[in-house]
């Protein structure tokens, strides 16, 4: 015995020393790769000195002599917090993500390589003008100088990476390949695809027509944008109106109604099982694009993900600071690090030699500042949901396999090799084939070769973008005039962009490339190639909505419509229903009276009432039901008694929210079967619920799969509220405990190891879950994927989610901008995690419970306000 204690004792103290050893090599790698943020560094390739100051939040402004030395210092900053994250962003838009984590990004990669991301950025870069390239070539040196000066003593996310992916390192990590200025360039065409297009609903469409065998059901599912409801640019406000040429324009969508459907004859009668498998997983590597980049993360066919945002300006006279007022919270996946890094770019002295003097939010991996201010203007952005995107049907020649038929002409394909490097496996050779209306797509899934081919037609490919190009203009524009020039370049993804000045001045433009297609084709579906269906150019920019100083003092985006039904150009159909909007018209409304205030708009920003539960509710309690148990009665009364309120103690936001799903399930699964996952959930669904509840006779309320009765809305929603009733009970206890932060946690995620399984690395690369106010369709709009409550098609291994983890946040307002034009220093700013990449830096997660509490911080901007906030101050010499 005594022996076997001393072998025990021995045991425990290895153990300890194993335990101990682990974690000093873990403190001692996460400790060398924190961010040197005070001191002299010395910088190859600087011309002068320049001066990075760091506030209390970790926010970093940059002080130059020139625009070389600014941008070289922004992407040292951004490598020295973030060069992990830009690894990895940078593999995605290269289309080279399966050569960091194996074969689960394969067909990922695949789908990247086939649109030509990479071929499609160089021309991007060869349209732009000298000094754009010269901004491009001073950040990519900032970037490679710290990557040189760090070799040997990466993080441990480049520890850990190396050894997962094959690519050594050891201890040390591997060293990332030296950053290109493509590799800016193509970051923006995950932007693009990420917030632009409808790839993946005509895909929904294309399997629903099969599953339900008539298309007019398919197009029953999306209803058309109100009439009521507010549009961005009214007619009476829309300064494009007056050069419209009109010519060769689609025919205004029908509104109120269902969305036309499109092409009818050249839709395939069926899809097999199979062939419907393979199209799923077609849009789920494409939806991985998103989930890699940290942009997004929802699974669907249908983007039910909230992807969005808000914005408005406030003109003076409706203003208690007699200044203009600027709001933008961009809605985007919420993952960690933030996808935004928060920063200032000012020369000084600020003249035509150097003219930045920039304040905002940056993406990792680009020069310049995305949204923000500078001395004069301020702007900020929100997805226009536009359809830009077109799945095309392409006969191949069947007398050459070479070649494809063009209005019945034998036109050769068009042929790219492409080699993918994957960890773990074998390299893989992709052969591309391409039209004149993009590349066959078809390869990306092995399942899809012997499928008839199809092409994508998309806008960001069809030409040179000057995306990258427009922002960087933006940043020094001084006048609403220059504003709109520069946005002349912007290409990709079509945005609303909302302006304000230091005159007065309140605007609104949507740029883009915006494709004109024939009369009356809405391209909803795939269509056949020809002429028929072929883009007849894009929408002259003169053209393209805009507004400047409308009467009623207020410009209000919430990506719903952006122009009433009578606009002479088509621009898709896929905008949110206009709650968000309305609801900030009427915040805004009452605030006006007295004059809005800062603390307004921070008030707005953080409202979590569910505007369309003031419909929904009456609706649902107006057709009677009758719950069966005395959980369904209990569950009735608080859904009736309900505030529409979601903060996160609210009872009766997570028994509506919880009867809502289920409701929409007892509606939707039976017919849809496997596709109730890519709907069930999204705006569509909601919005046809709303029309479905005055209309008690529709066939969507009578279950399919019972022979034996015909249901009737009181019977369904009557045996909604019974299950439940008794689903939270399980999940929570008694109603007293239904708390909706219990149910709605934001649990923060690193997209790509914190995502691995690996139980150590999730901990130390993710955040704790917290409970979070805000839903899904209020203005503080954290989404949750609700397709995870569904069998995954993709890994059927993986169980659905239950009601205690499936309202669980994936996006939101991922940085939140308050802007007063007569106090540049008083700006304020948060986002969801905080400005370091590197886990356990201090400023790694300590925005999380700001964001939560609807806090924020000073965004400084003058001289002496940067100096005076400076808590840090680094020295970059030459």
């Amino acid at each position: 015995m005594r022996i076997a204690r001393r072998l025990a004792k021995i045991v425990v103290v290895a153990l300890l020393v194993v335990i101990l050893a682990v974690a000093g090599l873990v403190t001692w790698v996460t400790a060398r790769a924190l961010p040197r943020t005070t001191g002299d560094i010395r910088i190859p390739g600087l011309d002068a000195e320049v001066v990075v100051r760091r506030d209390a939040a970790g926010i970093a402004h940059i002080t130059a002599s020139t625009p070389h030395d600014l941008f070289l210092a922004q992407g040292f900053v951004h490598a020295q917090e973030r060069l992990w994250q830009m690894e990895v962003w940078r593999h995605v838009s290269a289309g080279r993500v399966a050569e960091l984590f194996g074969g689960t990004a394969l067909e990922t990669d695949r789908f990247i390589r086939t649109l030509g991301w990479r071929q499609a950025a160089e021309r991007d870069l060869a349209s732009f003008a000298p000094e754009t390239v010269a901004v491009l070539e001073a950040y990519a040196e900032g970037v490679n100088a710290f990557i040189e000066g760090a070799r040997g003593s990466r993080g441990m996310a480049f520890v850990v990476g190396g050894a997962l992916a094959g690519r050594g390192g050891g201890i040390g990590g591997f060293d990332p390949e030296p950053w290109t200025v493509l590799d800016s360039v193509a970051w923006q065409k995950v932007q693009a695809w990420s917030l632009g297009g409808n790839f993946s609903i005509e895909l929904f469409n294309l399997l629903a027509d099969a599953r339900l065998g008539d298309l007019a059901l398919t197009d029953d599912l999306r209803p058309g944008y109100d009439d009521e409801r507010p549009v961005i640019t009214p007619p009476e406000v829309d300064r494009s109106r007056s050069s419209a040429s009109g010519a060769a324009v689609a025919d205004a969508a029908p509104r109120g109604a269902a969305v036309a459907a499109g092409p009818r004859d050249a839709i395939p009668a069926t899809v097999t099982g199979g062939r419907a498998a393979a199209l799923r997983r077609l849009a789920s590597a494409a939806g991985g694009i998103a989930r890699w980049s940290g942009l997004g993360r929802d699974t669907s066919l249908t983007a039910n993900d909230g992807l969005g945002s808000n914005n408005w300006v406030v003109a003076p006279e409706r203003s208690a600071t007699g200044a203009a007022l600027l709001a933008n919270d961009p809605h985007l996946g919420l993952s960690m690090p933030s996808v935004w890094y928060a920063l200032g770019l000012h020369c000084r002295p600020v003249g035509d030699a150097c003219p930045y003097d920039v304040t905002g939010v940056s993406f990792p991996g680009d020069p310049g500042v995305i949204l923000g201010h500078n001395a004069r203007i301020a702007w900020g952005a929100t997805n226009l949901d536009s359809d830009v995107q077109d799945l095309v049907l392409v006969e191949l020649d069947p007398e050459d396999p070479a070649a494809y038929l063009d209005e019945g002409v034998s036109t050769p394909l068009g042929i790219r090799r492409e080699e993918i490097r994957v960890a773990g496996g074998q390299a893989e050779l992709l052969e591309v084939l391409e039209t004149a209306d993009g590349p066959i797509v078809n390869a990306v899934v092995d399942d899809l070769r012997e499928a008839p081919p199809m092409t994508l037609r998309w806008t960001a490919l069809a030409e040179a973008d000057g995306t990258l190009e427009a922002i960087l203009r933006i940043n020094t524009a001084q006048t609403f005039e220059e504003f709109r020039d520069a946005l002349r370049r912007y290409g990709s993804p079509a945005q609303n962009f909302v302006y304000a000045d230091i005159d007065g001045h309140i605007g609104y433009q949507m740029p883009g490339f915006l494709p004109i297609r024939a009369p009356g084709d809405r391209s909803v579906r795939p269509v056949p190639a020809g002429e028929a269906h072929a883009w007849r150019g894009r929408i002259p920019f003169d053209e393209q909505p805009w507004q400047l100083d409308p009467p009623g003092g207020l410009i209000v985006s919430a990506n719903n419509a952006p122009v009433a039904g009578d606009y002479p150009y088509a621009l898709g159909s896929d905008w949110d229903y206009g709650d968000r909007a309305a609801r900030i018209h009427e915040l805004l409304g009452e605030a006006t009276s007295r004059g809005v205030t800062m603390e307004d708009m921070r008030r707005i920003q953080l409202d979590d009432q569910l505007r369309r539960a003031e419909r929904l509710v009456p609706a649902l309690l107006a057709a009677g039901p009758t719950p069966a148990t005395p959980e369904g009665a209990a569950l009735l009364d608080e859904v009736r008694d309900w505030d529409r309120s979601c903060g996160v103690e609210s009872r009766g936001c997570a028994a509506y929210l919880a009867l809502e799903f289920r409701l929409l399930r007892a509606i939707f699964d039976d017919e849809l079967g496997p596709l109730a996952r890519d709907y069930v959930g999204g705006g569509a669904s909601i919005e046809r619920l709303t029309g479905l509840l005055t209309e008690p006779t529709e066939r969507w309320w009578d279950d399919v799969t019972t022979t034996d009765v015909t249901e009737t809305p009181a019977s369904v929603i009557g045996g909604a509220l019974d299950a439940t009733a008794a689903e939270l009970r399980r999940t929570l206890g008694a109603p007293e405990d239904w708390a909706w932060g219990r149910l709605h946690p934001l649990a923060l995620q690193e997209e790509s190891l914190g995502t691995s399984g690996i139980g150590p690395l999730e901990w130390y690369f993710n955040a704790p879950s917290r409970p979070a106010p805000g839903a899904a369709g209020a203005l503080n709009n954290l989404y949750y994927d609700l397709s995870r409550a569904y069998p995954d098609p993709d890994e059927p291994e993986t169980q659905p989610l239950g009601l205690d983890a499936v309202f669980g946040v994936t996006n939101g307002p991922s940085v939140r901008l308050l802007v007063d034009l007569a106090d540049f220093d008083g700006a304020r700013i948060v986002q969801t995690t905080g400005q370091a990449g590197n886990p356990f830096d201090r400023h790694y997660g300590d925005m999380v419970e700001p964001f939560l509490r609807g806090d924020s911080h000073p965004l400084p901007f003058s001289a002496a306000a940067v100096e005076a906030a400076a808590v840090e101050t680094l020295v970059l010499r030459p």
